[in-house]
């Protein structure tokens, strides 16, 4: 024994090797866990022979995966992934789940024309417990929301029943704005913008029972924690968002049990969901999504138009000139309206103006700056670009990919405006590679009352408000990725306005760039519970 002893001892000396066991307690864990991931490799490798799944963007951290890079800078991960995968589809886990992303503009297309196979309807379901915590009674006990609810808000925003809903907006923006009361300081317009739109929107929809101001705070906090909750992340990590959920959802309920004059749409869910026997929970949500859709895309949609066309040396002269060359016109060929053509922006957009460089304006913003992904659960294995796709598997459609893809648009990279505007000087949008409304059959139903929203809205405010950059606290307006949201990017273009008043007496603003600490991504989602804005799922 003393001999093997000596042995073992001159064997260590010779190769330099260290003699005491605990020495050695880092090089065997080490060549432990090397062994495991090998083996692992080898019988992932040998036992797959048949099947050739989706590559997984690699991570280190057990469980959470790539959170952390894709919460740093979703753009950049979802770049270098692309480049490392170049067949347009892989798979990122992230906070204990695997989602499958597609990249790829064909590969997208073709899983929108493959309903039976990747279907919404199950993505819905899980996004209606998970973001809006409906109940299981609801989404999987009751056919009411499926085969009531949601048709019921189809039929309500198609472009053959929506224009009450467009005229009742545009009346209350124009309200909101006269109402506005001129800070002397300035402020930031994102806050400008969204709170016209939401004093504006909550009015059209619920009445004005539906004291927004009151709850403000929460529904923000609420609305910056669906981006995580819709791509899986566990709500009980997200504690904020399900506390101003909560008192969100409190508040629609009071407004149930006061006398309100809603909507149409408001009304009949409202009326389908009492006749249901709803608990008062499910009647709160009930009343809560519809208004989610609507304040999570209009209005950042419309900021940032504003942010990114008031950094160009033309500012929105060109914009503010065409549409009034467009209204003097539409105005001479319908004396029956009198007064300017902003007091009638529902029919004057209803008549198909001339106005291509605020409708390619809009579209390019659209595609610059949403971060939209439509997402699908899998019915059935089924091949992808080569891949094994599993029934049970669950596909995210990164549209936003597409959308600065260098191989899908020229320029691909920057806000160019007039982008959309053909050889025959009109608006022009391609089917094939431009997807911020999704595609297929659940394209989203809304698409056409959200054009509408958003050019009133602008048209209301560029007309009421001048607009100009503060130099003194000027700094460049960029996307970044520090935060991301649902279905735009937003609050690091925070942009600080300040307020005088014209000769005329109307509201006078003169943003400037004002730094902020994140910027919010959106995602979108087709065929949404409500069914309108420019969601995509």
């Amino acid at each position: 024994m003393d001999s093997l002893n000596a042995t073992i001892l001159r064997l260590l000396d010779e190769h330099q090797l260290p003699r005491a066991w605990a020495d050695w307690v880092v090089p065997a864990a080490a060549a432990s866990t090397a062994l495991v991931v090998g083996l692992g490799i080898v019988w992932h490798e040998s036992g797959n022979d048949h099947e050739r799944r989706p590559p997984i963007v690699p991570s280190w951290i057990p469980w959470w995966g790539s959170e952390w890079a894709l919460e740093r800078d979703p753009d950049a991960f979802f770049k270098t992934a692309q480049q490392q995968y170049p067949d347009g589809v892989f798979g990122v886990k992230t906070a204990g789940t695997t989602l499958y992303y597609v990249t790829s503009s064909s590969l997208i297309n073709q899983i929108y024309k493959q309903p039976k196979v990747f279907t919404i309807s199950v993505v819905q379901l899980t996004w209606g417990k998970n973001c809006f915590s409906w109940s299981d009674d609801v989404l999987r006990k009751s056919s009411t929301f499926r085969e009531e609810i949601l048709p019921a808000d189809h039929r309500n925003i198609s472009p053959k029943n929506m224009m009450p809903l467009v005229e009742s907006f545009a009346r209350n923006i124009s309200r909101v704005v006269k109402a506005y009361q001129v800070p002397t300081e300035t402020v930031p317009l994102e806050e400008f913008v969204t709170r016209l739109a939401h004093r504006a929107t909550s009015v059209t929809w619920y009445g004005p029972t539906l004291n927004i101001e009151e709850f403000y705070d929460d529904w923000k906090n609420f609305d910056e924690g669906v981006w995580k909750v819709a791509l899986m992340y566990p709500t009980w990590l997200c504690r904020r968002f399900q506390a101003s959920r909560a008192r969100v959802r409190q508040r629609f309920w009071e407004y149930m049990n006061k006398p309100h004059e809603a909507c149409q749409l408001v009304q009949e869910r409202e009326d389908i969901v009492r006749n249901a026997d709803f608990s008062e929970h499910d009647l709160g949500v009930s009343l809560m999504t519809p208004y989610w859709p609507l304040m999570a895309n209009v209005p950042w949609a419309s900021l940032w138009l504003l942010i990114l066309q008031i950094q160009r040396p033309e500012g929105f002269a060109p914009i503010i000139a065409e549409l009034d060359a467009a209204g003097e016109a539409w105005s001479t060929a319908h004396p029956e309206f009198s007064g300017p053509y902003t007091d009638h922006l529902p029919e004057f957009f209803q008549s198909q103006p001339h106005i291509p460089l605020l409708t390619s304006t809009i579209s390019e913003t659209l595609r610059f700056t949403s971060d939209s992904y439509s997402m699908r659960g899998v019915l059935e294995d089924t091949l992808l670009s080569g891949y094994t796709i599993k029934k049970g598997d669950t596909l995210v459609c990164l549209t936003r990919r597409v959308h600065r893809d260098e191989n899908e648009f020229e320029r691909a990279e920057e806000f160019v405006p007039t982008r959309f505007i053909g050889k025959d000087g009109k608006a022009t949008e391609s089917e094939y590679n431009y997807l911020p409304f999704g595609g297929g059959v659940s394209m989203c139903s809304g698409r056409f009352f959200a054009y509408y929203h958003i050019k009133i809205f602008l048209t209301t405010v560029l007309k009421n408000f001048k607009l100009e950059v503060d130099q003194k606290r000027s700094t460049p307006v960029i996307q970044s990725g520090v935060n991301r949201g649902f279905v735009y990017l937003v609050r690091n273009p925070f942009v600080s306005t300040d307020f005088g008043v014209d000769v005329l007496g109307s509201p006078v603003m003169y943003p400037s760039n004002y730094p902020a600490p994140v910027t919010r991504a959106m995602g979108s989602l087709d065929n949404n519970f409500a069914s309108f804005g420019l969601l995509i799922l």
